[in-house]
């Protein structure tokens, strides 16, 4: 299990071509690796990413600002999924800037244009899912405080054949307690402080930290700071044979 401060993070933002990068997990690589890898991206009004496949599979979480996936208006705070080359795109942020986390089990070794020339031979067998979720709303800082009782709501129900993939928001109240989902079924699970902040092992979590889970780990158990807690999991399908794949160099 590995925890990321957005706070500590925040200030190494840096410019990357028209838009702004912030890395959480791991760092830009051109050679695939099993360590989780996680970063914040703000695109400039109007700017726009071909559509594009990745190597892993992927979430991408939508936290300020709008813009489009494909003919998918996206916003806060919409999630996306995308199986290993699994095309998707273009992604097309609006007038204010688009705004989102990319979380990945494992390193990817960069995007892949569907436009690249003989690209047929850069794919690999995929079940090909492509989601993109209705936007969640997030509580006002009273009505979080408020809260008595713990919640959890499905953002992206796992249908069949998904192999353990889904999106769950769990909100509690001020200083309340749960058991965060149990990962072995799945590829891993990243968990995205929304709104409140999170107490996990003696550190205090604002959003958009991040705490990755295994499969191989115990559920962690989660703790609502002062103000309540909104936290966000998005739980990776089984991992296919591409995925097992991919080791240590």
């Amino acid at each position: 299990m590995q925890a990321a401060s957005y706070s500590e993070k925040e200030p190494s933002r840096f410019r990357r071509g028209q838009s702004w990068k912030i890395n959480l997990f791991g760092k830009n690589s051109d050679v695939a690796t099993p360590e989780p890898q996680a970063f914040r991206l703000d695109l400039n009004a109007h700017q726009k990413l071909d559509s594009h496949f990745h190597i892993v599979d992927q979430f991408q979480v939508f936290i300020a600002g709008s813009g489009t996936i494909g003919r998918d208006e996206v916003r806060l705070v919409t999630v996306h999924y995308a199986d290993h080359h699994t095309g998707y795109g273009p992604l097309i942020a609006g007038a204010q800037g688009l705004s989102y986390l990319t979380l990945r089990s494992k390193t990817d070794a960069g995007l892949v244009y569907l436009t690249t020339p003989d690209i047929r031979e850069k794919l690999r067998p995929t079940k090909r899912r492509h989601r993109v979720s209705e936007p969640v709303t997030l509580s006002i800082d009273p009505v979080l405080r408020d809260r008595t009782e713990v919640s959890v709501e499905t953002v992206i129900e796992e249908q069949p054949d998904d192999d353990g993939m889904n999106v769950k928001v769990i909100r509690l109240g001020p200083s309340m307690t749960t058991r965060a989902p149990d990962p072995s079924a799945s590829g891993g699970q990243f968990l995205i402080v929304l709104n409140g902040s999170l107490i996990f092992e003696g550190a205090i979590y604002t959003p958009f930290s991040l705490i990755f889970v295994r499969s191989s780990d115990d559920a962690p158990m989660l703790q609502a700071g002062e103000s309540g807690l909104e936290l966000m999991v998005t739980q990776y399908p089984r991992e296919d044979d591409w995925m097992k794949s991919i080791q240590a160099p």
